[in-house]
């Protein structure tokens, strides 16, 4: 994981993956092993595991690290992700990834933060 990415529980309970720079499949699989792993605390815990994958800083990602994502999105147990990005690019691509993982209702991508949140606490 590249020393600027962050993955915490925030304050609305939310599980955030903070992507921050390129990325490679090793950052890609090291944020995704937080992740599931924090996914799993919060379902122990009696709590829906909310992801919000905040795209806001990232940088250049090979294609082997988003097959990953899609990879790591189908298999993690989660309740919601969303993903947040500003990129017209990023979003068509995130949105081809999203509809790859078949997970349909409960995967968004949003470029608002706050309509994102409103919609993973809903």
């Amino acid at each position: 994981m590249t020393k600027q990415n962050r993955i915490f529980i925030n304050e609305q309970g939310i599980i955030e993956i903070l992507v921050v720079g390129d990325q490679t499949v090793e950052s890609v699989q090291a944020m995704g092993d937080t992740a599931t792993a924090l996914a799993r605390k919060q379902t122990a815990a009696g709590r829906p595991a909310l992801l919000l994958d905040n795209l806001l800083q990232m940088g250049t990602v090979p294609a082997e690290a988003r097959k990953l994502v899609v990879d790591l999105i189908k298999s993690t147990d989660y309740d919601k992700l969303a993903m947040l990005g500003t990129d017209p690019v990023l979003r068509f691509g995130a949105n081809l990834m999203l509809q790859a993982t078949g997970k349909g209702a409960r995967v968004k991508y949003f470029e608002d933060r706050d309509k994102c949140v409103a919609w993973l606490l809903q």
